[in-house]
């Protein structure tokens, strides 16, 4: 199993991740943000403003347990902070390392995400009833 921390360079070969403050928060703002993560030694301008940006959305906002230069390593974007997850099975999955890895601090986080996905996958599975029938 991938560690916490791969799976933002998962993301980012993926496409499933934006980086930085403006594309991370074009994402939130869009709808589109399945989870917002900022490193521990942010500024604590940077965590309010990341508040500010789920403020009235349902994207989930944690402050992980890595320093700037690791996510920057990860995200191969230096100085970044902040980072956007836009798949929800890559959000999933690094909430439930940050659970197995960090403890239950994160389980809250990680048992919300895999309750969406869970939503997600019966959406999916479910089958309309108008469709067409051919005869």
């Amino acid at each position: 199993m991938a560690t916490a921390l791969e799976y933002i360079g998962i993301a980012r070969m993926g496409a499933g991740i934006e980086t930085g403050e403006d594309n991370a928060k074009s994402l939130v703002k869009s709808g589109k943000a399945k989870l917002l993560i900022v490193a521990a030694d942010a500024s604590d301008g940077a965590k309010r403003r990341a508040e500010g940006y789920v403020y009235g959305y349902s994207t989930p906002l944690v402050v992980a347990p890595y320093t700037k230069a690791e996510v920057a390593a990860m995200a191969g974007r230096p100085g970044c902070s902040m980072a956007a997850f836009r798949d929800l099975g890559l959000a999933a999955s690094f909430a439930a390392a940050l659970r197995a890895e960090y403890g239950e601090a994160y389980g809250e986080i990680a048992g919300l995400l895999e309750e969406k996905q869970r939503r997600a996958r019966a959406r999916k599975g479910r089958k309309t009833g108008n469709r067409r029938k051919n005869v």
